[in-house]
């Protein structure tokens, strides 16, 4: 069709006049094969935002009636910031941790192996979604206070317990489950505050707010470093526990709930009939395979950089760059996608940060390189957390979208937790069959290997979700 369509920064709508029935609100009904039900009038953006908080039981206010700023509205997304920074900036930097525990003097776990260490990080990261599909009932229950209090408490005494831990499950069940949970309390209830207060600056308020995972890593990555090393391991821990609570008292005294309300709706948590949508389990299995693929080169940076002779101290900049240029491209992947389509940018950049493990970590033997690695690894990465609600909202249209999004949190909980296990054995099993050990180099040969197929071929099971919306090349999805 020649008419121009929306694109998701769009800040006008097509009449009603023009709408057609389809889930995606950009491509034609009679090019779409993944059909949903008819969506009311408003820019695309606009419309996937208020679906995710309307179907959640989330009072919303009138987008039209948005402040677009003021000091509550920044305040806000201040808080959600601080949240993401204390909630899953130390999930970013469990791969310190890990190497750690198997190497510091300090460590009461060297004789446990890296394949259970690796639950810990694992279940810190993957329980921080746990919540997902009933975050919203408990919002409108309890307040947004509540459950972020209740978060923030849970996140400090799970890093005070694991300070004290002298057995691997109680260390499992403190810094690991504990954590986790807390974050999943403090963070998740509050990731569609921000779309309360902005409209036209939507986009960059929720850039900025979600962007505190990111920087919790790149700070927190030298402050745990030099803490281990001159204190140990168990006040690095502690530091963590008074950091997160100066932090989360400081955006729990910040963060602002607009109750100006729409009618409260329905909130479905599970959706069978989105099974029906042939595009939606493609979907699904992209993201479960994507994060193994994201999560892999996160916690085992820290132990490569070890096997090439690269000092914690520089190990940990090496992680602060990844995070930090991950930040970067998360909003140049939404500013690319307002252009070029998101399903369009989510298959690019996935592949490309697959395939920047084979061409340039695999080969990898000093900082320099590593740092390259970082970089361009780092870049590419970040895509997913970027679009994975848009992407969503073009598959199976906004009227189920927070059904769908409910359910894809669940999918992002299996592979943090089983990756750095899955990785351990990888690098066991390469050491074995190579007869070295596992602080080699050559023992990481195939680790590395899966790290970058993993997003390539979740990259290649999303190619026929982007060809059931148009099989031009060019075309915008």
């Amino acid at each position: 069709m020649s008419e121009k369509q929306p694109s998701v920064a769009d800040d006008t709508a097509l009449p009603q006049s023009e709408k057609q029935p389809y889930a995606s609100d950009d491509i034609p009904s009679q090019q779409n094969t993944f059909p949903a039900e008819k969506q009311p009038s408003s820019t695309v953006s606009d419309r996937a935002l208020e679906s995710l908080t309307d179907e959640h039981n989330t009072p919303l206010p009138d987008p039209d009636e948005l402040p677009e700023g003021g000091l509550d509205a920044w305040l806000t997304v201040l808080a959600v910031f601080l949240l993401a920074f204390v909630s899953l900036g130390p999930g970013n930097v469990w791969g310190i941790f890990q190497s750690a525990y198997a190497t510091d003097p300090s460590s009461r776990f060297q004789q446990d192996s890296t394949f259970k260490i690796g639950f810990v990080g694992g279940c810190s990261v993957g329980f921080a979604f746990i919540i997902g599909p009933f975050s919203n009932i408990l919002i409108s229950k309890f307040g947004i206070h509540s459950p972020i209090i209740l978060g923030v408490g849970i996140i400090v005494v799970a890093l005070m317990l694991g300070s004290i831990a002298k057995t691997y499950w109680e260390l499992l069940l403190s810094q690991g489950i504990m954590f986790g949970i807390g974050g999943s309390f403090a963070y998740i209830p509050a990731i569609g505050l921000p779309s309360q207060w902005f409209k036209k600056k939507r986009a960059l308020a929720t850039g900025i707010a979600s962007s505190g995972a990111c920087a919790g890593a790149v700070i927190l990555s030298p402050v745990v470093q030099a803490s281990i090393d001159h204190l140990g391991i168990r006040w690095a821990l502690r530091i963590l526990g008074f950091l997160s609570l100066a932090l989360g008292i400081v955006a729990i005294c910040c963060i602002r709930q607009r109750v100006a309300t729409k009618k409260i709706v329905q909130y479905r948590p599970f959706d069978p009939s989105l099974f029906k949508i042939p595009g939606y389990p493609l979907y699904l299995a992209f993201a479960f395979l994507q994060l193994f693929g994201y999560v892999t080169p996160l916690f085992f940076i820290p132990s490569y950089c070890a096997t090439i002779g690269v000092t914690p101290v520089n190990a940990s900049a090496v992680l602060s760059v990844t995070s930090a240029v991950n930040s970067l491209g998360r909003i140049m992947a939404g500013m690319i996608a307002d252009k070029g389509g998101t399903i369009n940018v989510l298959i690019v950049f996935n592949f490309f940060s697959g395939l920047m493990c084979l061409i340039i970590w695999i080969f990898a033997k000093s900082l320099g390189v590593m740092m390259v690695f970082a970089v361009f690894w780092g870049f590419f990465s970040g895509a997913y957390w970027a679009l994975s609600v848009p992407a969503s909202a073009k598959i199976v249209g906004l009227e189920k979208l927070g059904s769908a999004v409910a359910i894809q949190f669940l999918t992002n909980v299996l592979p943090p937790i089983f990756a750095a296990p899955i990785g351990s054995q990888i690098i066991a099993a390469t050491a074995r069959s190579a007869g070295v050990t596992i602080d080699n180099v050559e023992a990481y040969k195939f680790l590395i290997v899966w790290a970058g197929l993993v997003p390539m071929v979740s990259s290649l099971i999303l190619v026929p979700v982007r060809l059931g919306f148009s099989r031009k090349l060019f075309e915008k999805v």
